[in-house]
Order: C-alpha cells, then structure tokens, then sequence
C-alpha cells in the first residue's frame, strides 16, 4: 500500500490550485479573447436566431470578405484596392442582414402609424387575449387596467409555485414599472455616457431583472429547468424578456384606443383582437413582399463602380481609348 505517496501529492495539488486562483483574480479585469468569445455567446444567447445569424454572417462572410476585398492586386496597385473593399462591405451590408432589417423596419413603421399592436405575434395576441378576458379592465384608467392585467397574468402563470413565492411580488413590481415608466429623450442621451452602475433603468435593463428573478423562481420549483427564464400563459411558454416587451406594445395600444371606445369591455375586447390579429397578418404580407421586391434590386446595388474594381491592378496599361485611336492605324498598316 502507497497511501503516503498518495497523502503526499495533495499539497503539491493545493498549492497548484492556489496559485491559479491567484492568478485569475490578478488577470480577472484583464481584457482576453476567452472574455470577447463569452460575450460573442451572451450576444447570441440574448438575441436568438437573429443574433445567431448576424454574428455568423458577420464573422464568417461580411469580414472576410470585405478584408479580401481590400487586399486583392495590392502588390500591384501598391496601396490597398479601396473600390473592392467598399463594394464587397455595400454587398456584404445589403445582403444578410437585410433579410432582418427590411421586415423590422416594416414593423416600425406600420406600428407608428397603425398600432403597436402590429409588433405582437398572432399567437401572443392570443394568450393575451385569454388573460384580457378575465382581467378587471377600467376602459377610461389605463393605469389601472395595466396593473390588472400584470396581476391576472402572474397569478396564472405562477399557479402552483410553493418557494420562493415573494420574488412573485417583485416581478409585478419591475413589470409595472417597465410598463409605465418611461424614459426621456435627454435621459437616453445621458445615459450613452455613463457606466452601468450610473445609468437610469431602461426597459432593456428591466427586462434583464425580470429574467433573472423569473429564472430564480422556476429553478426554485422545479420548473422549465431546460428554459428557466419562461413564463407560461395557458400552457404556452414565452420568453421572458421578449414577452414583456410584446406586453408594452400590447397594452399601450389596447389603453389608448380603450379611452376612445363607447363599447363595453367585452365588446371591445373582442374587436380590438379581431382587429390587432388582421393588423398582423397584413403587416407580415407587407414585410414579406418588401423583402421580395428588396432582393430584386440587390444585383442592381452589387456594384458600386462602373468597372469592376477587382481587375484593377491587372490592366496591361491599354486603355479602350487607346485601344479605338490606334484602332485605325493598325488597319493601314495591314493594308
């Protein structure tokens, strides 16, 4: 038996661990790729697909590409091919992401000037409705009636819930404030110059709180241990974070056309639905077809230059006005 060889390396082990652990919080503050590679991941965790998307077009096509641009017949322009370069980043730009950024701005758009309901999904709409349906709704108080509907929603979502119940309590709080105040102009501006601890809470900042608590308190009971951060209305799961910002353009647009309704609460309940779920679909046939018509003009945008920048650098010195004075000549001389 070797128990004193074993007994013998442990302190070697601790030392070891000891010296790492003072290591990383000497180096902690230090910038690294490891922390850049966990901020790329927050990134594209935060932003689902769409962040998944543009980071891989971004990473993997647009920077490459626009880089090679920029290098190709550098030995024989002697500087870098500035043309290719902007070309490949235009191509680059107008291409991936516009299969994101056209159908938002069409949602931007048509939600200022038709409702921000046109921003909520129809299957958002839905639960939205059910828990509508059975909240106290005072059509003349938009305050009130957004209070109502945080409360009716969490009482159904978090039925059931045995520990931690008063984090309950603190998400209706955060949601109410996401849901009523917002933040000025000179505030948003103010806080571009600020660091975190400094800044005022925007609804970003809010939302993140929200997620945090609500993933607190489903880990707490044993709840969507595979997505922590969802809430479930009616048996369906939503984010967190995109559900309250869908709960903002919702309510804020039920609360304003209420004040102007004559109809009672279940009428208008009703209409406005109908009327939010056809706003939706006519808006995701106008994103659809302004993104067809987008991609049509795509080749058109392609090239920047009248010429194609990537053989410059390789021309033999004859130009096509050269080429059409000497043109003649050459024909007398055969003559």
């Amino acid at each position: 038996m070797k128990l004193n060889a074993i007994n013998y390396t442990r302190p070697s082990q601790n030392y070891k661990n000891t010296e790492n652990n003072n290591y990383s919080k000497k180096n902690a503050a230090r910038p690294s790729f490891g922390n850049l590679a966990v901020g790329l991941a927050s990134f594209i965790e935060n932003n689902g697909f769409l962040g998944e998307f543009l980071t891989i077009d971004s990473v993997g096509m647009m920077i490459p590409r626009t880089a090679q641009g920029y290098a190709r017949n550098r030995e024989e322009l002697g500087h870098l091919n500035y043309k290719a370069g902007r070309e490949e980043l235009v191509r680059e730009l107008l291409s991936g992401p516009a299969y994101f950024y056209v159908p938002l701005a069409v949602l931007t758009l048509v939600g200022i000037v038709r409702g921000k309901t046109a921003k909520v999904q129809t299957k958002v709409l839905n639960s939205f409705k059910s828990v509508m349906e059975n909240t106290a709704v005072e059509l003349k108080n938009a305050a009130q009636t957004k209070t109502n509907f945080v409360k009716r929603l969490l009482s159904g979502s978090f039925k059931g819930y045995k520990n931690e119940t008063g984090l309950i309590d603190e998400i209706e709080k955060l949601m109410n404030k996401n849901l009523t105040e917002k933040l000025s102009f000179s505030d948003k501006v103010s806080n571009l110059f600020k660091n975190k601890a400094n800044k005022k809470a925007t609804p970003a900042m809010v939302r993140a709180d929200v997620e945090k608590l609500v993933t607190k308190l489903n880990k707490a009971n044993g709840k969507h241990l595979d997505d922590a951060g969802s809430i479930d209305i009616e048996g369906v799961s939503y984010s967190a974070s995109s559900l309250l910002k869908d709960m903002e353009n919702y309510l804020d647009d039920f609360t304003k056309r209420a004040q102007k309704t004559k109809k009672d609460k279940d009428t208008f309940v009703e209409k406005f639905h109908q009327h939010a779920k056809d706003l939706r679909n006519a808006t995701n046939i106008l994103a659809v077809s302004a993104l067809s018509a987008f991609m049509l003009l795509i080749p058109k945008l392609y090239q920047t230059d009248k010429k194609f920048p990537g053989t410059e650098g390789l021309n033999t010195g004859e130009t096509p006005e050269t080429t059409q004075a000497t043109a003649p000549e050459k024909e007398k001389e055969v003559a």
